[in-house]
């Protein structure tokens, strides 16, 4: 009797490891969320992984322009915190990330006529910004960066939600429990 009991106990463990291994499997996606963007290092044992059972609300502080021919750091950093939550099976439900764009970073908002007006090369932000959206992130610009720059409500990519300001946002974000990342 107690081969049995031992056999049927180790065949149980089997099946509810086979199960785990299937249920981790289904819970993390085959690509990145975004996968042009936030490039994402496979990490083993992390110290802190992300909880799935936590309800991740993160404002992204974007002032700093691109430098050269790359959008400011702080879209990418948003991408990489999307495709790290998504990647370690934290549900779209539980993704609650705003961008807040303002400062010498209003510029990437621009869309085709906004740039052709200021004589300016393509928006290398534009592709990463409606990557971010179509992925579930909100980007949202400052309305007084926009007045500072003489960018018209008219000149920005259509993806993007003006904001009275950074500094509403980011309180009131922050308020009602944001974590901020500045960037």
């Amino acid at each position: 009797m107690r081969d049995v009991l031992k056999i049927v106990g180790l065949v149980l463990a089997a099946s509810l490891a086979g199960w785990g291994a299937a249920s981790m499997a289904q819970t993390r996606p085959e690509a990145p969320l975004i996968a042009e963007f936030g490039k994402v290092a496979p990490v083993e044992h992390p110290g802190v992984p992300p909880d799935r059972s936590l309800d991740y609300k993160v404002v992204v502080n974007v002032t700093a322009p691109g430098v050269g021919d790359r959008p400011p750091e702080g879209l990418e950093k948003a991408a990489r915190l999307a495709n790290i939550l998504a990647e370690s099976g934290v549900p779209a439900s539980r993704r609650h990330i705003v961008v807040i764009i303002s400062g010498p970073a209003t510029f990437a908002v621009l869309n085709e006529a906004g740039v052709m007006a200021r004589k300016m090369g393509p928006n290398i932000s534009a592709p990463l910004i409606h990557a971010l959206t179509k992925a579930g992130v909100g980007v949202h610009v400052c309305g007084q960066a926009l007045a500072g720059t003489k960018i018209a409500r008219s000149e920005v990519l259509p993806d993007i939600q003006v904001d009275l300001s950074a500094l509403t946002t980011l309180t009131t974000l922050q308020l009602k429990g944001y974590a901020l990342v500045p960037a």
